[in-house]
């Protein structure tokens, strides 16, 4: 297996995950070097251990296999940083999906179209995410029609969606509502709550409605850290169905059958192999298995390495694993569902530049 040389550009949180994901797995990445742009982030940076650069050019110079984005997309800085890497024929793998109107997405498409870039996009590596639509996809609940899931950040969870439904780059019509809530506050990227606060969170409730199948997401503000919310996933088929962790099926019209996904951990009580993640089993074995055991990652940062890996391979000759198109599309969509949730209209989403 190859070993990647990376450059950084960033050193906010996001990029945390992509630096934790190379320092568990040396074998497979070495990070050539990172560029800051404030004092705040030469201090993150300087604790990380790699050499560290004001500029891209200087970053070059060490010639990365490619370079990871995890910049602020406000007054448009990731779109300059990807465009120029992009000019220069330098690989890059973006952090997020760059635009905020169906414009703007359609000129950072036409401006990168032919460069070797894929997006971060890692929700869909997550262990039980990656088992539950190897599941789905596999046949075993029949042909995938509806997906009700709780998953955060527009973009994030319509990427799900439309792959366990299959619906690539088909149009469907968006409706989005937006409610305000109060209740008890979670923890935030800043640690734990001091004590008791009730704050205020909004729940963002969208549909996507391709006819013949429908997607549904419902998600309250920081659900992802709240202790006391779950995350729900519901993928309905013509045979079956996944719940959660339970996968409930038909093996002829009158044998329904049921089985549990579950996760196998070591490290716990006298088991010493270490602290891993080894993968999600069905009744006949794993669906899906760690490749980065006995690395120490969190589920998160398993799916952020997978994107990494990913992307080597994709320089390798590999198939894209999230393009530039795709996570265009995903995006453009959760704009339509904020657009309707502004408009109280349902919204038919309309041909972009990167359906051709």
């Amino acid at each position: 297996m190859s070993r990647w040389r990376i450059g950084l550009i960033g050193t906010g949180w996001r990029m945390g995950f992509f630096v934790r994901a190379a320092k568990a797995l040396p074998e497979l990445f070495e990070i050539t070097g990172v560029v800051w742009h404030s004092e705040a982030g030469r201090q993150r940076a300087a604790e990380w251990g790699y050499p560290m650069y004001q500029d891209v050019d200087a970053l070059l110079e060490n010639k990365p296999d490619y370079v990871i984005v995890a910049v602020t997309r406000k007054g448009g800085i990731a779109s300059k940083v990807v465009r120029e890497l992009a000019e220069r024929n330098v690989p890059v793998l973006m952090e997020t999906a760059l635009g905020d109107t169906a414009e703007e997405l359609a000129a950072m498409f036409e401006a990168c179209r032919n460069a070797k870039i894929q997006v971060a996009e890692q929700y869909q590596f997550q262990p039980e995410t990656a088992a539950r639509l190897t599941v789905a996809r596999s046949g075993q609940i029949g042909t995938v029609y509806q997906s009700r899931l709780q998953l955060p950040n527009g973009y994030h969870a319509i990427s799900v969606h439309r792959r366990a439904l299959g619906a690539g780059m088909q149009l469907p019509c968006v409706w989005g509502k937006e409610y305000v809530h109060h209740r008890m506050a979670s923890p935030t990227r800043a640690g734990d709550p001091a004590g008791e606060e009730m704050i205020e969170v909004k729940q963002m409730v969208f549909q996507l409605d391709y006819g013949d199948k429908q997607a549904f997401n419902d998600l309250e503000g920081d659900q992802c850290r709240a202790w006391f919310r779950k995350t729900h996933y519901n993928f309905r088929g013509t045979k079956g169905e996944i719940y959660d962790n339970e996968v409930r099926w038909m093996k002829d019209y009158e044998t329904p059958v049921q089985y549990n996904l579950d996760r196998m951990m070591t490290g716990s009580g006298t088991n010493l192999e270490g602290f891993f993640l080894r993968g999600i089993r069905g009744p006949e074995g794993f669906v899906y298995k760690n490749p980065f055991m006995p690395a120490r990652l969190g589920d998160d940062e398993i799916a952020v390495a997978t994107c990494m890996l990913r992307m080597g391979e994709y320089l390798d000759g590999a198939p894209a694993f999230y393009s530039l198109a795709e996570a265009m599309q995903d995006r453009y969509l959760g704009l339509l569902t904020e657009e309707s949730a502004r408009s109280g209209q349902w919204i038919k989403a309309e041909k972009q530049i990167w359906m051709e």
